[in-house]
């Protein structure tokens, strides 16, 4: 751990002794997004612009790589020094990793824009970076080739230097970067083989790791300027409530207090410190304007989505005559099913330190996944062009969707103008989770046709809810239809002969969000817990109807049997312990897991969860494993125990002591077994995620008999 932060300091030191001069941009062609309509651009005209990856390398040989991706603890950051590390032939302990700034060379996904999300942080730059990363090596070839009076033919690069092997000579990266930044940049470099490559798909230890084991590492929160102050913001407790006044007086015997400054939705407070400007958050008296909302609960707001299900919704998807397939059925079975909202629940709370420069130019610190939309949502605020405003992207405590917001970055350029100092500025964790950007509650209905031998002829699956792109993504909504809410469901790879996804448009007060794995989280346990009452009721195993539906596919099919075999589908499992089984498709992976569950006096203990994925082609195995291990427990967490209740139009529970997480006492051991299928590189990040719930849950029917249909688990007793 020392090593590498000697290393890292010495890298900072490198790259701001190369700033002046020894930048090599790097050209590669576009490439279009992997096959997920979700992401794929949504406005008219929207491009994938020409990408341009900056890679600097310093007079010593060091490099310094500008990533497109925020560092949320998912471990992108490493896995692209990884791939430059190879196809440049330079140590990966010789990278340092920066975020670049919003602009044309990193808006490149999600219609133009500049984001970490849908596990596109790998998969979409793998095959740019190592592009870009070819060319560099080919040109620093090159101009090795020039000096040394050579073929480039016979010199490679390796180890940071370019070596002609034939007569021993040899150049560091560092003597040549200058002479190769005035070649060509080659159009179609070639690419290592894999006999060559020293990191990719090798378990490889992450960058980050050693200063957050050590503390050194600064979040949003940790950020200090000279001559800041400290503002704590008070939002409306009912959602979308608006400030109609405050009382200024009711915290004047604080000390430290500077200011209050007004904000549509509540009041910051400006203070010498955070713990001044704490107390006075709590202790501010405030009035908000009565909403529409302000009698709504959970129970009503539930049975809105359920009324919306006898309405007719938006089809997607319609393939055969569904209709005429349930008449003619042998046996319909059909079941409701029902998640809440849920908060993301980030240790570190939305926070940004704002400075407005005495040239009008602003600068923001902050952990956020969308660097466009923090600066869009400052410029309208300020009232300034965008490009004045400069973004330092810090590492994030937790991310999930949470840190597209851009709440925290807006409230504090506000405060910093009114009270004309650099402030830092953080959202209590009241108001994180209590005015939170959460995952929509939905409902699905769902109907399942068999014939006289039990097999699948129809499939219905209606959802009901608010949409996650409601707020997010307006333009995404057409006709009233969120394609996150049959996210998962409309392109499954499971054939039921006729099959129709449908969606009806409920708006609750609450903000709905984009959530870990979005809609593949809910959707994955409607689909995936349903089969199995559909097993059932063909007196077929679980397994069996899944390898029935998938028979036609022999990649699904390998992961669904990977995750059987290895958990020990079949066999005799220990005592009291009992298996469920799913298989959820998302963000270009194919995942299937095994949960063994017990459940002792209606305790669910979950022991292990078995993880088969099929990613493609993959970078860092040890990522993906880490990846597996949190995407499972923090779906398990969810499903067991999470859940934001609503009364009297706000949330029930503001902390974590309503706000019930997994502890690390209930974590199961997660076994992960990475497929590698050749095919287009998948995403790692979510794809773990929505299997989960379902497999849990599964093997909870099978430990008790009892159909757990509305999450959390909590609610249900399981008692027998």
């Amino acid at each position: 751990m020392t090593e590498l932060s000697l290393s890292r300091r010495g890298a900072l030191k490198a790259a701001s002794a190369a700033a002046a001069a020894l930048v090599l941009p790097i050209f590669a062609e576009a490439q279009q997004l992997p096959n997920d309509r979700l992401f794929a651009p949504a406005e008219p005209g929207a491009r994938i612009g020409p990408p341009i990856a900056y890679l600097r390398i310093g007079q010593d040989g060091r490099a310094t790589l500008f990533s497109p991706t925020t560092e949320c603890g998912q471990g992108t950051h490493t896995g692209h020094a990884m791939i430059f590390a190879d196809e440049l032939g330079l140590p990966l302990e010789h990278f340092t990793v920066e975020v670049g700034q919003p602009g044309p060379d990193f808006r490149r996904i999600q219609g133009n824009e500049m984001n970490s999300g849908g596990s596109l942080g790998t998969r979409y730059w793998y095959g740019p970076f190592r592009k870009v990363a070819a060319q560099a090596r080919e040109m620093l070839i090159a101009a090795a080739a020039r000096r040394l009076g050579v073929p480039a033919g016979e010199l490679r690069a390796a180890d940071g230097r370019v070596t002609h092997a034939a007569s021993g000579r040899s150049l560091g990266f560092g003597e040549l970067v200058a002479e190769a930044m005035a070649l060509p940049v080659p159009e179609n470099p070639p690419l290592r083989p894999d006999s060559e490559l020293r990191y990719l798909r090798r378990p490889t230890a992450r960058l980050d790791t050693p200063a957050k084991v050590t503390g050194a590492a600064k979040y949003g929160s940790d950020v200090v300027l000279p001559g800041m102050v400290y503002a704590v913001v008070k939002l409306s407790p009912v959602f979308r409530g608006e400030l109609e006044s405050f009382d200024r007086s009711s915290i004047a015997n604080i000390p430290g207090i500077i200011d209050v400054v007004p904000l549509p939705n509540g009041v910051a407070v400006v203070a010498n410190s955070t713990w001044a400007a704490i107390r006075g958050a709590k202790a501010i008296s405030l009035r908000f304007k009565p909403t529409p909302h302000d009698g709504l609960d959970s129970a009503a707001f539930s049975a809105r989505m359920r009324e919306a299900l006898r309405r007719p919704g938006f089809v997607n998807k319609n393939d055969g005559d569904v209709d005429a397939a349930l008449a003619s059925a042998a046996r319909v079975v059909e079941a409701t099913y029902e998640v809440p909202y849920l908060a993301h629940a980030c240790m570190e709370t939305d926070n940004c330190t704002a400075r407005i420069n005495a040239d009008g130019t602003v600068e923001l610190w902050l952990p956020t996944q969308h660097q466009d939309f923090c600066q869009g949502a400052v410029a309208r605020v300020l009232g300034i062009p965008r490009e004045r405003i400069t973004i330092h992207t810090q590492w994030a405590g937790g991310g999930f969707g949470r840190r597209y917001g851009w709440g925290a970055a807006e409230h504090a350029a506000a405060v910093a103008k009114a009270v004309g100092r650099p402030v830092k500025l953080i959202w209590t964790r009241e108001d994180e989770i209590g005015q939170g950007y959460y995952r929509p509650a939905q409902v699905a209905h769902m109907r399942a046709g068999l014939d006289a031998q039990g097999r699948v002829i129809a499939f219905h699956f209606k959802a009901a809810g608010p949409g996650s792109g409601t707020d997010l993504r307006p333009y995404t909504i057409r006709n009233d239809f969120d394609p996150t809410a049959v996210q998962s469901v409309a392109d499954t790879r499971y054939r039921f002969g006729a099959f129709r996804t449908e969606y009806v448009r409920v708006d609750g007060p609450p903000i709905p969000w984009i959530w870990r794995a979005v809609g593949s989280t809910q959707c994955g346990f409607f689909v995936e817990c349903f089969l199995d009452e559909v097993a059932a009721a063909a007196g077929k195993d679980p397994l069996a109807l899944r390898r029935e539906l998938l028979a036609h596919d022999a990649r699904a099919l390998n992961v669904l049997n990977t995750a059987a075999e290895k958990g020990g589908w079949g066999k005799p499992a220990p005592a009291g312990v009992h298996r469920g089984i799913a298989y959820v498709e998302s963000y270009g992976s194919l995942v299937a897991e095994v949960a063994e569950v017990s459940v002792t006096n209606g305790q669910v203990k979950v022991h292990k969860v078995t993880v088969a994925i099929d990613c493609g082609e993959f970078v860092n195995p040890e990522t993906i494993a880490q990846q597996a291990e949190g995407g499972v427990v923090m779906g398990l967490s969810a499903a067991l125990h999470e859940e934001v209740p609503i009364k009297d139009g706000r949330a029930e529970v503001t902390n974590f002591d309503g706000y019930r997480i997994m502890r690390i006492g209930e974590a199961p051991v997660v076994e992960t077994h990475i497929i590698r299928s050749g095919q287009t590189i998948g995403g790692v990040g979510e794809p773990p995620l929505p299997p989960a719930a379902p497999a849990m849950v599964n093997a909870i029917f099978a430990a008790t008999g009892k159909r757990v249909r509305t999450l959390p688990v909590d609610r249900t007793d399981l008692r027998t």
